[in-house]
């Protein structure tokens, strides 16, 4: 039995997930979390074989507290969460699940030692298979990301490859999740100068001019 822990911000997905994969008697979902806080706990409390989690969950952040006693440290999305899973519990192979089609970031999740990505729109067809080869030490590439890679690209996204994955990391978080320079140095322990110089840089690359239109051109690129 290949034991699963589940994390998503949305619990549709994660009973959806739970639905396709105990179809199959050879897979049990052990444990479900909906953000990055709630995966480390059942990392930390429950056996498992395989990580399925989602890139973005933008209701957590690091730094924060929770609890009475204000002693349970929060944990990041993104890449700084597939990078802790990846340090923290390297013999565990991890599936990120996500509606991601920019090339560029899947490079960087795939560059942190991810074994497996799945495309959230057919996640019914290709999770089984996906955990099945990540289980056997193999990799897993969902065959539409796995075009996206294979694609010449002659759109911005080319231009997108250039951003350090410190610069997407920022660029994401100010324009999709929306939060301030500050909250971004803080969530990811940079300082404010960093932070800032990293989003100057990354919409240079871009050719972005105003900060409002960060949000616009990442969707376009098919940031989520």
């Amino acid at each position: 039995m290949i034991r699963v822990i589940v994390a998503d911000d949305h619990p549709v997905v994660v009973i959806g997930v739970k639905t396709v994969l105990e179809r199959h008697g050879d897979i049990k979902v052990v444990g479900e979390a909906c953000n990055g806080s709630e995966l480390i706990d059942r990392l930390d409390r429950l056996p498992c074989d395989v990580i399925i989690t989602d890139f973005s969950m933008p209701g957590d952040a690091p730094d924060e507290l929770s609890g009475e006693g204000g002693s349970e440290p929060r944990h990041a999305d993104g890449l700084p969460l597939i990078t802790l899973l990846a340090t923290r519990y390297p013999q565990i192979p991890v599936i990120v699940l996500t509606m991601l089609n920019n090339v560029a970031v899947l490079r960087a999740i795939r560059e942190k030692g991810m074994k497996g990505l799945a495309y959230k729109k057919s996640f019914a067809t290709d999770l089984p298979n996906a955990v099945r080869a990540v289980k056997r030490g193999d990799t897993y590439v969902s065959p539409s990301l796995r075009e996206r890679f294979h694609q010449r690209e002659h759109s911005p996204e080319t231009i997108a490859k250039e951003l350090s994955p410190c610069e997407m990391e920022v660029l994401r978080l100010y324009g999709l999740a929306q939060l301030t320079v500050t909250q971004i140095a803080e969530r990811l322990h940079r300082s404010i100068k960093t932070v800032s110089a990293q989003k100057r840089s990354g919409m240079k690359k871009l050719g972005i001019l105003h900060d409002s239109a960060i949000g616009e051109y990442l969707e376009k690129l098919g940031f989520r």
